[in-house]
């Protein structure tokens, strides 16, 4: 009796535990993740990081730490237009995507952004 009883209870164990993880794994895929906010500084004429990867959704903040204006320009999906110095301009990419963009003042100055 107390054998059966131990195999019942180690069988309900294993049971639950299964439900356990097959429920918070469709849970966590369901889930998408939180807006991050990432920040590009501009400094000795380059945007560091050069390459940068994040969500669609999140926000990248380009922060001109330079003496002179610049601009993150992107043929394609962004332009700041000018940034002065010690001036912040921010972007949400809405989609997927990857996106080179230059300084227009400064062409030898490239970065990428690579939305996922």
């Amino acid at each position: 009796m107390v054998k059966r009883q131990a195999l019942f209870t180690a069988f309900i164990a294993v049971a639950l535990g299964a439900a356990a993880c097959s429920s918070s794994g469709q849970g966590a895929a369901a889930t998408p993740p939180k807006p991050v906010t990432h920040t590009v500084r501009i400094e000795s004429m380059r945007f560091q990081p050069e390459t940068l990867t994040v969500n669609a959704g999140d926000t990248i903040v380009w922060a001109n730490n330079d003496l002179v204006p610049h601009t993150a320009t992107s043929t394609s999906a962004f332009d700041s237009a000018l940034i002065d110095a010690g001036r912040l301009w921010q972007f949400t990419p809405p989609r997927r995507g990857t996106f080179e963009y230059v300084c227009t003042f400064h062409p030898t100055m490239k970065g990428t952004l690579h939305v996922k």
